[in-house]
Order: C-alpha cells, then structure tokens, then sequence
C-alpha cells in the first residue's frame, strides 16, 4: 500500500509539471516549434533513463539512486521557473525525463518485490487505473483553480518530495536490483507488425499531445484553463476505453479492435480540422477522441504481439515500450519542422498517425491471417519503465527467476 502510495504522488506531480512546463513556455512567448522540441527532449530523456537506469541502480543501490533522482527531478523544475532560456531547458528536460525514468524504476522495482505472483493481475491494473487517475488530478489542479503557475510548479514539487516519504520509510529490504532492457527488432517485429508500427504511431499520439496539447488549445480557445481541460479531456478519454478496448479484443482478432480505436482518433482529428474558425467543441472533441483511441493502443498491440509469440512476453513488452517511446520522441520533433508549412500541423500530425494505423492494419488484415493456436488474455499496462512489466501476469516466473539470477550472478 505504501508504494501505491508513492506511485499516486509521484504520478499527480509528474503529470501536473508536464502540462505546466509547455504552459510556461507559452506565457514566456517562446514559438510553439521550440516548445515543441524541448518537449522531445523529456522524451529522449525518459527512453536512455530506461534503457541506463538498471546499470545505476546496481552500482549504488535503490535508495541512493531514488534519493539522486527525486532531487534532480525538483531541481528541473526549478531552474525551468527560474531561467527562462531554451537551451536550458533543453537540457533541463533531458534530465527531468532520465530522472522520471530512474524514479519510476525503483518505485515499480518495490512493487515487483512486494507482490506475490497470484495478485499480479489484479495488482498490475490497479497501478495502470491509479496512473491515469494521479494524472487526471494533475490535470484538475490546473484547471479548476486559480493559482498561478508559480504555486502550481510548487505543488508539483511537493508531491513529487513527499512521494518519496512511504518508500523512505518502508522496512522492507531493497528489492533485487532490475535486468538491463533486453530485446530483438526482428522477434518483436515478427510477433506483431501491426502491434510495432502502431505502438509507435499511438507513441506519435501521446507524445505530441504531452509536449504541445495545452499550448495548442489555450491558442485555439484563448483561455490558459482550456490547456488543463483539453488534457484532462485526453486522459478522460484514454480512461473510458482502456477496458472495454481491451475486454473487446479477447473476443476477436485484436487487429480489428486497433483498427476501430484507430478510425475514432481519426474521426476527432478530422473533426477538429475541418470545423469552421476550430470551435471550442470540436477541439475539446478531438481531444477527447484521440484520447481514446490513442492510449489503449500500446496494451492491446502488446497483447496481439504477445499471442503470436507464444508468449514470450518481457522481451516482447520491453521492445514494445521503447518503440511507443520512440514514437513521443518523434511526435514533439515532426510537429517543430510541419509547424513551419502550416498552422494546422498539430492536428494534421495526429491525424496522419491514426490513419497511418488504419490504413496499415487494413493492409495486414488482408495479408496475414492470425490463427491465434496461444492466447493470452488482455491486461492494462501503464506506459512508464520496462520495469513495471514484471508485474504483468502474463510474465512467465521462469524468465523473472531467471533474470534474478542473471543480477546475482553480475
């Protein structure tokens, strides 16, 4: 309960500073392309955390690397407040991102440690609904208050320090320390190559709108709260489909069920181009909708992967994370070079994503027939570390024992 604990705190700061950063720029007067690009930075941050963090963490330990790492983190936000100058906050979001990785990875490494191996479902969807839950409160202290962002990147700040409170004081002794990120393109291309590409454009997705969703709605309606409402909407809309979504791909070939999520992120995209003067329904609608469609897509493309692969589901996971993250590094970047061509690019992004979706599943459900002979069904999994798939049910015990093992051993 204690680590829940410190996830749920970790998880409203973290995601209350992502939407203030880019506000931030905004009111600095900084253009939406340079925004942008230090937004990509957190994510290029956050993958080489994932992929690094583990080294760390068996140099020093869990408690002096989430100690360095929290610190880092708040002072990130604080020089963001204090030095209003680009290339610093390029920097500071490249080390924001390494230390939210680093964090994330010693909370869900106590998590892994404290759970017993039949409570890992249940425990696993607790922590993706805890997620968006933490992160909707983020959202909502923005957008139905009037504190300035000054008192807001102090709240973040908070709850990012006191998160650190229930793991400080935990008796338990420290959890063996993680495996190094390990996985093959091909395997993971072979197992899914519906599940590889739109993972990565559903990454494109999620991305773009972390780093520039709320600057492109307090542009389009003229108010600063249409930022948190507009990212509030997102989440809302990723929340109400995450279940039913995947729920519904256990009854049929998943493919169909990420062509559908697809078609209805389009449909915002699409909505929110062609409205006239962009009102405020139709990019509260579109945000809701690419919401939706976007953030199911990595479980349920895990999931299809993971059937074809008979599972061998840490490796087919792990390489599925970091191509979701690939695609939030891109999304910030590709929106900094079309902004330049057209005002529109924003939307034009997402809805190239979708349909980029759409139109390849279309393709591989006309020239690949799934005879799913393994089946596995769906679980909800939070886009953080490679570290919280071990808590995923579907993890065959032998390949933890024998990553244990590998840790002992080095």
């Amino acid at each position: 309960m204690s680590v829940l604990l410190s996830a749920a705190l970790l998880i409203t700061g973290h995601g209350l500073q992502l939407t203030l950063l880019p506000l931030q720029a905004h009111t600095l007067g900084w253009s939406s392309d340079l925004i942008g690009l230090t937004g990509a930075t957190y994510y290029l941050g956050f993958v080489l955390g994932c992929l690094f963090i583990p080294r760390v963490i068996r140099q020093v330990g869990h408690i002096r690397t989430f100690t360095v790492f929290v610190s880092i983190a708040c002072i990130s936000v604080v020089i963001a407040e204090s030095i209003p100058h680009w290339l610093v906050w390029t920097h500071v979001r490249l080390a924001s991102g390494l230390a939210m990785a680093g964090i994330y990875t010693v909370v869900e490494s106590w998590l892994n440690e404290r759970v017993a191996q039949r409570c890992r479902g249940s425990i696993m969807a607790i922590y993706t609904t805890l997620s968006l839950g933490a992160m909707v409160a983020g959202q909502m202290l923005v957008g139905f208050s009037e504190l300035p962002l000054g008192t807001l990147f102090s709240i973040a700040i908070t709850f990012i320090v006191v998160a650190t409170i229930p793991i400080g004081l935990t008796a338990q002794a420290q959890p063996v320390p993680p495996q190094d990120v390990s996985f093959n393109w091909r395997t993971i291309y072979t197992a899914s190559q519906v599940g590889v590409v739109c993972a990565a454009l559903s990454g494109v997705v999620v991305g773009l709108t972390w780093s520039m969703g709320a600057v492109f709605a307090v542009k389009a309606i003229g108010t600063v709260e249409a930022g948190s409402h507009f990212m509030l909407l997102s989440l809302l809309g990723g929340f109400m489909t995450q279940y039913p979504a995947g729920r519904l791909s256990d009854y049929l070939d998943r493919r169909y069920v990420v062509l559908g999520l697809a078609v209805l992120g389009s449909i915002g995209a699409i909505v929110a181009l062609t409205a006239t003067g962009g009102s405020t329904f139709s990019i509260y609608c579109a945000a809701f909708l690419s919401g939706a469609g976007a953030m199911p897509l990595y479980s349920i493309c895990v999931a299809h992967a993971n059937d074809n692969e008979q599972g061998n589901f840490l490796e087919i996971a792990s390489g599925m994370l970091i191509a979701n993250a690939l695609g939030s590094i891109a999304g910030p970047v590709s929106y900094s070079v079309l902004l330049r061509y057209t005002p529109d690019a924003y939307m034009l992004i997402i809805c190239a994503s979708f349909i980029g979706c759409v139109l390849w599943t279309l393709y591989r459900l006309t020239v690949h027939q799934v005879a799913r002979a393994y089946y596995a069904p769906y679980q909800p999994l939070p886009k953080t570390t490679t570290n919280a798939i071990p808590l995923d049910p579907r993890v065959d015990p032998a390949d933890l024992l024998a990553n244990e093992a590998q840790v002992v051993k080095e």
